[in-house]
């Protein structure tokens, strides 16, 4: 649905997506799925298109509009232009609430758990009635236009730089759009309610608790929109439990503050049940900051690089090749061959296969795929892959991996092979632990 408001009047826009005729080809006839793009220009897709989503008089402004001009995108093939994204003119916070209070200012109170309701969920669940969402919707699209009429606004607003996806190709708004589905369900996949025991200590001046976790994993983060339940133990059986939320969160620790005035001495914390998700992480809100920018037109994402464009743009049946050049360099290249005496733990059939195969410089091997369950020695051959390869006079080797504790556990594997001249760059917060 897309909320769209004036002054006066909301209108609501129903979307009904034919799956059917976008999908089945994938599945049935191995022909690529038509793209959004192919549906129907029905009238009202049109209508919708010239007098709202490429209208050349006026700016739309929306909260969050990068997400929202992705979405048109990828579900219904649709683009967008003169789009301001609110949260620009705000707080770097990037808050809706944060950025209404800017905004308004001394003019009106600001009830702040009216705003965060209004923008704290995308999607219907089973439980919530659709009216509810639309509700919500209708009201983010009010606030929006409320917000973008402000005197105080109007100066900060005219310094964004628009959204417009007609600047982009097929293949990059394409790109674009299914990465950032893939992020959104993957936020969705979240817990929204976590239940634990930390290692605690009680804070008395200011009532808050100090709580530790065992692993990293587990660590406390804090959430604009969270809320903790603090059991509170008095022995025999006999408890009460206390309303709080994370006030800090640093490193391995994270500070809990409380609503009771009551003394917390002497007092037993059992568990603490965390609802609502963490808010994002640094690397996430960079990747949604640099999506917006791409789209904003402030960074190119129309790359040269071969490699990115087959990353990006290519499907597995594109005739890709590599450029004549890279593969000069290579023929120039001494080879790097594999002795089992440079590494130093033994290893197996398929491991000797996988590093023999990594030490390959051709266009057909570049690539390389390893794949095992837990144990089966998947770091141990990147372990043994960096000697062999630093022992053959290679250089300027990065490994890269989707967490913190994957590229730890990476780091102690060539500690243990005897390599400790490399930097470890990981998060702040995990450095800090």
């Amino acid at each position: 649905m897309l909320a769209i408001a004036d002054t006066s009047t909301i209108i609501i826009i129903e979307f009904v997506l034919k799956k059917t005729s976008l999908t089945k080809g994938n599945k049935r006839d191995g022909k690529p799925a038509a793209p959004a793009s192919a549906v129907d220009n029905t009238a009202a897709r049109l209508f919708l298109s010239d007098n709202l989503l490429r209208r050349t008089a006026g700016f739309l402004y929306a909260f969050d509009i990068a997400p929202i001009a992705l979405a048109l995108s990828q579900a219904l093939g649709l683009r967008i232009a003169n789009a301001i994204d609110m949260q620009c003119a705000g707080p770097k916070t990037r808050a809706p609430l944060a950025t209404v209070k800017q905004a308004v200012g001394d003019l009106h109170h600001v009830y702040d758990d009216n705003i965060n309701t209004a923008f704290r969920n995308d999607t219907i669940s089973a439980s919530q009635p659709a009216w509810k969402l639309t509700t919500l919707l209708a009201l983010r699209a009010w606030i929006a236009h409320y917000v973008s009429q402000l005197s105080s606004m109007e100066d900060r607003l005219a310094q964004v730089p628009p959204v417009d996806t007609f600047r982009l190709s097929d293949e990059a708004l394409e790109f674009l759009s299914k990465s950032s589905k893939d992020s959104y369900q993957l936020e969705q996949k979240k817990p929204t309610e976590v239940t634990r025991k930390f290692t605690t200590s009680v804070d008395h001046q200011n009532h808050q608790i100090r709580a530790q976790p065992d692993r990293y994993q587990y660590k406390l983060r804090k959430g604009q929109q969270q809320r903790a339940l603090i059991d509170i133990g008095e022995g025999r059986g006999r408890g009460f439990t206390v309303n709080g939320q994370v006030a800090k969160s640093q490193g391995r620790a994270a500070q809990l503050a409380t609503t009771t005035n009551l003394s917390l001495a002497d007092k037993i914390i059992g568990t603490i049940k965390i609802i609502g998700r963490d808010d994002p992480t640094q690397a996430e809100t960079q990747r949604a900051q640099k999506v917006l920018e791409i789209l904003q037109g402030l960074i190119n994402l129309e790359h040269e690089n071969p490699w990115v464009q087959l990353i990006f743009y290519s499907s597995p049946k594109d005739d890709f090749q590599w450029p004549p050049s890279w593969t000069e360099e290579m023929k120039d290249a001494v080879p790097v061959k594999f002795r089992a005496d440079r590494v130093s733990r033994p290893l197996n059939s398929s491991q000797t296969k996988a590093v023999k195969q990594m030490l390959q410089q051709l266009d057909d091997k570049r690539v390389t795929i390893i794949q095992g369950p837990p144990g089966t020695g998947k770091t141990t051959v990147i372990a043994s892959f960096v000697q062999t390869a630093i022992a053959g006079g290679l250089s300027g080797i990065w490994l890269v991996a989707q967490s913190n504790v994957a590229v730890k556990n990476i780091a102690e594997k060539l500690a243990d092979f005897g390599l400790t001249k490399w930097k470890l760059l990981v998060s702040k917060e995990f450095f800090e632990y």
